[in-house]
């Protein structure tokens, strides 16, 4: 059995050989990606469907989506306690994704432009082992009514920001969280002071990423956006916290094969 990242690759092919009974060959997989894990970033997600995507394709096995979404939940579930499809469905079907857990439906929205993203990601050395069960352990298992409306009214204007494509109103949605921000900021060295000086300057929305420790920031304006992401590197590097920071795009699209000729 494998160790480390390829624990979730592991675990996702063991469960789709049972599924189809496959004894006849041994089958090898070999993880290569440039997302760090336990950063929430949604490395185990990319990992997980992309085992199950590239198994179907190898053993033609015709999966649909619902099926795909299951088997890489296999992986999330090793990493999380229990199998969760948020970030295997983004990595699948790209854009913005939204579930129905109780149909097990996924809505995908593409937006019709390029939505700039930056990333800050803290190098922490003390991240937990199977730090998503860990990020999910902090949250409070109840809430008040007071606070599920007015994290009700927040995701409502995160939605209407995505489907009208406005910027201001999808940042300042995204910034306002009643119940997993607060409890998991505690994770991330100076996050306080991160969200306070990416808004100074003029982001349009700040949170944590996943489960953490890394930040998301959101700008209409890339030069802005590098701007503001490199002034938070330096106020971290400032205070001994070593950082990466990348800017990039909301994916416009999924999951793909990609065929790679091998010489010998």
């Amino acid at each position: 059995m494998p160790s480390g990242e390829e624990n979730v690759a592991y675990h996702v092919a063991k469960g789709f050989l049972d599924k189809f009974s496959v004894r006849e060959y041994d089958v090898y997989v070999t993880v290569k990606k440039g997302i760090p894990p336990s950063r929430g970033l949604g490395s185990s997600g990319a990992t997980s469907i992309a085992t199950a995507y590239a198994l179907n394709a190898l053993f033609n096995t015709n999966l649909d989506e619902r099926e795909l979404l299951y088997l890489a939940g296999i992986g999330e579930a090793f990493t999380a306690g229990s199998p969760h499809y948020d970030n295997v469905a983004a990595s699948l079907f790209g854009g913005f994704v939204i579930l129905d857990l109780t149909r097990n439906l996924v809505f995908r929205y593409v937006p019709r432009k390029k939505i700039p993203i930056a990333l800050i990601i803290p190098e922490i050395s003390q991240v937990a082992y199977k730090k998503t069960a860990y990020a999910r352990s902090l949250l409070p298992s109840q809430i008040n009514l007071e606070t599920h409306v007015k994290q009700s009214s927040s995701l409502a204007k995160l939605i209407y920001g995505i489907l009208t494509e406005d910027l201001r109103v999808l940042g300042e949605a995204a910034s306002t969280d009643y119940i997993v921000e607060p409890s998991r900021a505690k994770m991330i060295p100076f996050y306080s002071d991160i969200k306070k000086i990416a808004l100074d300057e003029g982001a349009y929305g700040v949170n944590i990423s996943g489960a953490g420790p890394s930040v998301f920031i959101l700008h209409e304006d890339v030069e802005s956006l590098v701007r503001i992401a490199e002034k938070i590197k330096s106020y971290l590097l400032m205070h001994g916290v070593k950082v990466h920071v990348h800017s990039s795009f909301i994916s416009q699209k999924g999951i793909e094969l990609i065929e790679i000729e091998h010489t010998t």
